[in-house]
């Protein structure tokens, strides 16, 4: 049993990198939409970076672009 749930547990933990390292975001003047959203599909942030299909990090307050590291604050999403 125990067994079943080391698996189970390293499994879904997987699942969940893989998802997130697959967020890409197009955004333009502070209107983003993201391709594959765990947190929001589309968001309004004060981040003025032009971005197309660039690799996110989305998190419950903002995301984070993977090539600069900078951390948008997300102010308004859907």
């Amino acid at each position: 049993m125990k067994v079943f749930l080391l698996l189970l547990i390293i499994f879904f933990g997987s699942a969940v990198n893989l998802f997130a390292s697959n967020d890409k975001a197009t955004c333009f003047l502070g209107k983003c939409e993201f391709l594959i959203g765990i947190w929001y599909t589309y968001a309004k942030t004060l981040c003025m970076d032009n971005l197309f299909m660039e690799e996110v990090d989305q998190g419950p307050l903002g995301f984070t672009i993977k090539n600069n590291g900078k951390f948008c604050l997300v102010y308004n999403e859907r």
